[in-house]
């Protein structure tokens, strides 16, 4: 017993004598592990966006086959300069509708919610469907009846470089 209370004595004595390279030791320990949870943090996040950006994706291409399949023979119409009088206002809210879908794309992509590549493509058709002189004329005449907001002007803006 003796013989052990003078380990217990001699331990004791050699951690108060090694106490500052022991709280160093730990200090650095500490540190590791924090950088490696913040790696392991910063992996975990950069997985998330990525699968919360493939979710945008499919369900925005998801919306959009069904929102085409929708107004497709009125936007037809309207792109070929086509659409009877009596069809114009069912017409414009399908413009309407088209043009609300791109804005909510775009707000996508500005919030980093979908891949550039992607928000990319719908920039193109954007910009090629909003040159149109069919559907630039439904563009004016939606902004002149206050329906084209400046979130749609901006998205014009931001994607077309124009207003």
């Amino acid at each position: 017993m003796v013989v052990l209370l003078e380990k217990v004595e001699h331990m004791c004595s050699r951690l108060t004598t090694n106490s500052a390279a022991i709280q160093s030791g730990a200090a650095i320990a500490g540190v590791l592990v924090g950088i490696f949870g913040f790696g392991a943090t910063i992996c975990q996040l950069s997985a998330t966006k990525n699968a919360l950006q493939a979710s945008n994706t499919y369900t925005i291409q998801h919306d959009a086959r069904e929102l085409i399949t929708a107004i497709n023979p009125n936007i037809r119409k309207i792109r070929a300069g086509t659409v009877a009088p009596e069809e114009k206002d069912a017409a414009l809210v399908d413009v309407w509708k088209m043009l609300n879908f791109y804005l909510s794309v775009y707000r996508q992509s500005v919030s980093g919610g979908i891949k550039p590549d992607f928000s990319q493509a719908f920039a193109d058709d954007f910009c090629s469907t909003i040159s149109n002189k069919g559907m630039a004329a439904a563009w004016d005449q939606l902004k002149a009846e206050d329906r084209i907001s400046d979130k749609h002007e901006k998205m014009k803006e931001g994607w077309c470089g124009t207003k």
